[in-house]
C-alpha cells in the first residue's frame, strides 16, 4: 500500500520554534529562585523550632 503523503511524515511539519531565553527571562527565574530559597529556609527553621518544642514537651512529660 503506497500513499503519496508518506514523505511528509518526517516530522519537520510539526517542529516547534526553539526557545531562546532573554535577559529578562533569566532575571525572572533568578527572582523566583531567590523566593523559593527564602521560603525553604523559613520552613526549615519552622520545622526545627517545632522539633525542639516537641522534644522539650516529651522530656517534661516523661
Amino acid at each position: 500500500m503506497e500513499r503519496a503523503d508518506l514523505d511528509q511524515l518526517d516530522g519537520t511539519r510539526y517542529k516547534q520554534a526553539t526557545f531562546v531565553p532573554t535577559a529578562s527571562n533569566y532575571a525572572a527565574l533568578e527572582k523566583k529562585h531567590e523566593k523559593l530559597i527564602k521560603l525553604y529556609a523559613e520552613q526549615a527553621l519552622e520545622r526545627e523550632i517545632l522539633r525542639d518544642l516537641l522534644k522539650k514537651r516529651t522530656q517534661a512529660c516523661g
